[in-house]
């Protein structure tokens, strides 16, 4: 019989902690099991918090599909079709 295992996301006790990214833990990949000895060693570390914020300020490189995005339709532009469609329907 399978045991279910706990979800790895950080726990109410994360919830003050800089190293708490909402659906992830930058440290551990289980925050759960850190809290079990009630003091999680990465929970106000200045070590951890200095590397976290090296780290957010380092550029990072943009992945394809984020690339795409950028460069796709802006917000205050017509959809594509609806462009090409007046073009032809005023030019004739």
């Amino acid at each position: 019989m399978k045991h279910s295992s706990k979800p790895a996301k950080p726990v109410r006790a994360c919830h003050a902690c800089l190293l708490n990214l909402g659906k992830v833990c930058w440290v551990y990949a289980n925050p759960r099991r850190q809290w079990r000895n009630r003091r999680c060693p990465g929970f106000e570390n200045p070590e951890l918090y200095n590397a976290l914020a090296e780290w957010q300020a380092a550029p990072h490189v943009k992945t394809r599909k984020q690339l795409r995005q950028a460069s796709g339709r802006k917000t205050n532009q017509p959809p594509a079709w609806r462009r090409h469609t007046q073009h032809t329907i005023g030019s004739g």
